[in-house]
This record gives C-alpha cells, sequence and structure tokens, in this order.
C-alpha cells in the first residue's frame, strides 16, 4: 500500500507539470493578432477572455493533480514501512 501512495504520488506530480506546461504553452499557440493586440495594449477583449479561460482550465486541471499529489505524498508518510 505504502508503494501503491508513493508511485500515485509521483505519477500525480508529474501529471501536474504536465498540465502546468500545457497551460502555459496555451499564450504562446494563439494568433500572431492576439500576442501583438496583448503587446501593444490594443486587443480584442473576446480572443483574451478565450485565451484566458482556455489557460485557466488546464490550470485548475493542474492544481487538482498537484493537490492529489501532496494528499497521497502525506498518505504515504503516515503508513508505516514495509519490512
Amino acid at each position: 500500500m505504502k508503494h501503491l501512495c508513493e508511485l500515485m504520488s509521483e505519477g500525480c506530480a508529474a501529471a501536474a507539470a504536465l498540465l502546468w506546461f500545457v497551460s502555459a504553452s496555451v499564450r504562446l499557440k494563439k494568433p500572431h493578432r492576439v500576442r501583438r493586440g496583448l503587446e501593444s495594449g490594443f486587443d480584442d477583449p473576446k480572443a483574451v477572455l478565450v485565451m484566458v479561460y482556455k489557460q485557466s482550465r488546464w490550470s485548475a486541471w493542474a492544481a487538482i493533480a498537484a493537490g492529489l499529489a501532496a494528499v497521497l505524498a502525506i498518505a504515504d508518510g503516515l503508513l508505516p514501512g514495509t519490512q
């Protein structure tokens, strides 16, 4: 059981890192006009809101995976060691 908690904790931590990477890459994948608008201050509000929504959705899943990894790591620490 201890090994399962450790394995699941590490897997969730890896998933969280991957999801945060995807969240960060959402902004980089946007069309040039959205990026140019964000840099110049003249932006399309709808495109910016859609980009923020997509980015926050990935970030939320990453936070859930990180929280699950933390809970599993705590459970791993509380379980007695195997002989």
